[in-house]
């Protein structure tokens, strides 16, 4: 998994079974979605939005690269620093 995509999906454990989820939409207070693009990469709908490391600590990530179906490219984003007003 690319870097950037680590703090848009989740790893569940079932029985045995790895699945992963992106976290795009359903999460309390991000307003996003994360598909599969015909590009083969993964396409978000924001340009800067934000994700979650692996200890729940927000991150803000804006995308570089536009997707020719809509959107940008998550491969493309990278971490940027939010100013607190």
């Amino acid at each position: 998994m690319r870097r950037i995509l680590q703090y848009f999906h989740h790893i569940h454990h079932k029985q045995g079974n790895h699945e992963v989820h992106h976290c795009g939409g359903r999460r309390e207070g991000l307003n996003y979605k994360i598909y599969h693009c015909s590009c083969g990469q993964h396409c978000i709908n924001k340009r800067v939005a934000v994700g979650h490391d692996f200890n729940k600590k927000r991150v803000w990530i804006e995308f570089f690269e536009k997707c020719r179906e809509h959107g940008w490219h998550v491969e493309s984003g990278k971490k940027i620093e939010m100013l607190k007003t």
